[in-house]
Protein backbone atom coordinates (compact mmCIF):
# COMPACT_ATOMS: atom_id res chain seq x y z
CA UNK A 1 0.00 0.00 0.00
CA UNK A 2 1.33 3.44 -0.95
CA UNK A 3 1.37 5.97 1.87
CA UNK A 4 -0.03 9.35 0.88
CA UNK A 5 2.11 12.41 1.59
CA UNK A 6 0.30 15.31 3.24
CA UNK A 7 0.25 18.62 1.37
CA UNK A 8 -1.09 21.93 2.62
CA UNK A 9 -3.59 24.05 0.70
CA UNK A 10 -5.35 27.21 1.85
CA UNK A 11 -8.77 28.51 0.76
CA UNK A 12 -10.60 31.79 1.23
CA UNK A 13 -14.28 31.94 2.16
CA UNK A 14 -14.72 35.45 0.76
CA UNK A 15 -18.04 37.09 1.57
CA UNK A 16 -19.61 40.24 0.19
CA UNK A 17 -21.84 42.77 1.97
CA UNK A 18 -24.91 40.61 1.25
CA UNK A 19 -23.36 37.51 2.88
CA UNK A 20 -22.72 35.77 -0.44
CA UNK A 21 -19.60 33.63 -0.94
CA UNK A 22 -17.27 33.77 -3.94
CA UNK A 23 -16.79 30.44 -5.71
CA UNK A 24 -14.72 29.89 -8.83
CA UNK A 25 -14.94 27.17 -11.47
CA UNK A 26 -11.80 25.27 -12.41
CA UNK A 27 -10.89 25.08 -16.08
CA UNK A 28 -11.69 21.86 -17.95
CA UNK A 29 -7.91 21.64 -18.62
CA UNK A 30 -7.09 21.56 -14.89
CA UNK A 31 -5.14 18.57 -13.53
CA UNK A 32 -7.16 18.67 -10.31
CA UNK A 33 -10.89 19.24 -10.00
CA UNK A 34 -11.56 20.05 -13.69
CA UNK A 35 -14.92 21.82 -14.22
CA UNK A 36 -15.60 21.83 -10.46
CA UNK A 37 -16.47 24.82 -8.28
CA UNK A 38 -14.25 25.65 -5.32
CA UNK A 39 -13.10 28.47 -3.09
CA UNK A 40 -10.16 30.61 -4.25
CA UNK A 41 -6.76 29.52 -2.96
CA UNK A 42 -4.14 26.88 -3.55
CA UNK A 43 -0.91 25.28 -2.42
CA UNK A 44 1.41 26.67 0.21
CA UNK A 45 5.01 26.89 -0.98
CA UNK A 46 7.74 25.42 1.21
CA UNK A 47 8.68 27.86 3.96
CA UNK A 48 5.80 30.22 3.13
CA UNK A 49 3.44 31.27 5.95
CA UNK A 50 0.00 29.87 5.09
CA UNK A 51 -1.77 33.22 5.54
CA UNK A 52 0.59 34.90 3.07
CA UNK A 53 0.16 31.97 0.67
CA UNK A 54 -3.60 32.49 0.72
CA UNK A 55 -3.34 36.21 0.05
CA UNK A 56 -0.94 35.46 -2.84
CA UNK A 57 -3.10 32.68 -4.32
CA UNK A 58 -6.30 34.75 -4.20
CA UNK A 59 -4.51 37.64 -5.92
CA UNK A 60 -3.15 35.31 -8.63
CA UNK A 61 -6.52 33.63 -9.24
CA UNK A 62 -8.93 36.57 -8.92
CA UNK A 63 -6.90 39.81 -8.92
CA UNK A 64 -8.50 40.65 -5.56
CA UNK A 65 -6.63 41.93 -2.51
CA UNK A 66 -8.13 40.40 0.63
CA UNK A 67 -7.83 40.60 4.37
CA UNK A 68 -8.11 37.43 6.41
CA UNK A 69 -10.30 37.02 9.46
CA UNK A 70 -10.62 33.54 11.03
CA UNK A 71 -10.06 29.88 10.32
CA UNK A 72 -13.52 28.50 9.57
CA UNK A 73 -12.70 24.91 8.80
CA UNK A 74 -10.52 22.20 7.42
CA UNK A 75 -11.15 19.62 4.74
CA UNK A 76 -9.04 17.03 2.99
CA UNK A 77 -8.77 15.57 -0.47
CA UNK A 78 -7.03 12.41 -1.59
CA UNK A 79 -5.17 12.93 -4.84
CA UNK A 80 -2.96 10.37 -6.61
CA UNK A 81 -0.01 10.56 -4.19
CA UNK A 82 -0.95 13.46 -1.95
CA UNK A 83 -3.55 13.98 0.74
CA UNK A 84 -4.24 17.70 0.47
CA UNK A 85 -5.33 19.34 3.70
CA UNK A 86 -7.34 22.49 2.95
CA UNK A 87 -7.37 25.16 5.66
CA UNK A 88 -10.33 27.47 5.03
CA UNK A 89 -10.21 31.06 6.28
CA UNK A 90 -12.89 33.74 6.16
CA UNK A 91 -11.90 36.81 4.17
CA UNK A 92 -13.12 40.16 2.88
CA UNK A 93 -12.20 41.96 -0.32
CA UNK A 94 -10.14 45.07 0.40
CA UNK A 95 -9.65 46.21 -3.20
CA UNK A 96 -9.39 45.06 -6.77
CA UNK A 97 -11.62 44.19 -9.69
CA UNK A 98 -12.49 40.50 -10.07
CA UNK A 99 -10.54 39.10 -13.02
CA UNK A 100 -10.01 35.33 -13.19
CA UNK A 101 -6.73 33.65 -14.11
CA UNK A 102 -6.59 31.15 -16.98
CA UNK A 103 -6.95 28.35 -14.40
CA UNK A 104 -10.64 29.18 -14.02
CA UNK A 105 -13.62 29.43 -16.37
CA UNK A 106 -16.19 31.18 -14.20
CA UNK A 107 -17.20 32.64 -10.88
CA UNK A 108 -20.37 33.14 -8.86
CA UNK A 109 -21.43 34.90 -5.66
CA UNK A 110 -23.76 32.50 -3.85
CA UNK A 111 -25.32 31.98 -0.44
CA UNK A 112 -23.73 29.20 1.62
CA UNK A 113 -26.91 27.12 1.70
CA UNK A 114 -27.08 27.05 -2.13
CA UNK A 115 -23.56 25.60 -2.54
CA UNK A 116 -24.88 22.01 -2.83
CA UNK A 117 -26.60 23.06 -6.07
CA UNK A 118 -23.16 23.41 -7.74
CA UNK A 119 -20.80 20.66 -8.87
CA UNK A 120 -18.25 21.22 -6.12
CA UNK A 121 -14.75 19.86 -5.71
CA UNK A 122 -15.00 16.87 -3.36
CA UNK A 123 -13.14 18.59 -0.51
CA UNK A 124 -15.55 21.56 -0.64
CA UNK A 125 -18.60 19.30 -0.96
CA UNK A 126 -17.49 17.45 2.20
CA UNK A 127 -16.89 20.72 4.06
CA UNK A 128 -20.33 22.08 3.11
CA UNK A 129 -22.06 18.82 4.03
CA UNK A 130 -20.48 18.95 7.48
CA UNK A 131 -21.67 22.54 8.07
CA UNK A 132 -25.34 22.16 7.20
CA UNK A 133 -27.36 20.73 10.11
CA UNK A 134 -28.87 17.26 9.75
CA UNK A 135 -32.49 17.14 8.67
CA UNK A 136 -31.94 19.73 5.96
CA UNK A 137 -35.74 20.02 5.48
CA UNK A 138 -35.66 23.34 7.30
CA UNK A 139 -32.92 24.79 5.09
CA UNK A 140 -35.50 26.63 2.98
CA UNK A 141 -36.93 28.30 6.07
CA UNK A 142 -33.59 29.36 7.55
CA UNK A 143 -31.87 32.44 6.24
CA UNK A 144 -28.17 33.21 5.98
CA UNK A 145 -28.08 34.66 9.52
CA UNK A 146 -29.13 31.29 10.93
CA UNK A 147 -26.12 29.57 9.36
CA UNK A 148 -23.82 32.26 10.68
CA UNK A 149 -25.27 31.77 14.19
CA UNK A 150 -24.74 28.00 13.96
CA UNK A 151 -21.09 28.51 12.99
CA UNK A 152 -20.27 31.23 15.58
CA UNK A 153 -19.19 29.00 18.52
CA UNK A 154 -17.07 26.86 16.25
CA UNK A 155 -15.48 29.90 14.61
CA UNK A 156 -14.69 31.48 17.99
CA UNK A 157 -12.92 28.33 19.12
CA UNK A 158 -10.88 28.13 15.94
CA UNK A 159 -10.04 31.85 16.11
CA UNK A 160 -8.64 31.41 19.62
CA UNK A 161 -6.44 28.56 18.42
CA UNK A 162 -5.09 30.56 15.48
CA UNK A 163 -4.49 33.62 17.68
CA UNK A 164 -2.46 31.46 20.08
CA UNK A 165 -0.39 30.08 17.18
CA UNK A 166 0.28 33.60 15.87
CA UNK A 167 1.48 34.74 19.32
CA UNK A 168 4.08 31.94 19.34
CA UNK A 169 5.63 33.09 16.04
Amino acid sequence: MIELVFGLAVRALITDDDGKILIIKRSSESKTNPDKWELPGGKVDQGEPFDQALIREVKEETNLNISLDHVVGVSEQNLTLIRAVHIILSAKVEEGELNLSSEHDGYAWVYFDTLPEYELADWLRDFVKNQIPAGGDTAGEEDQESYQEILKPWLSSLKSSVDNIRKKR
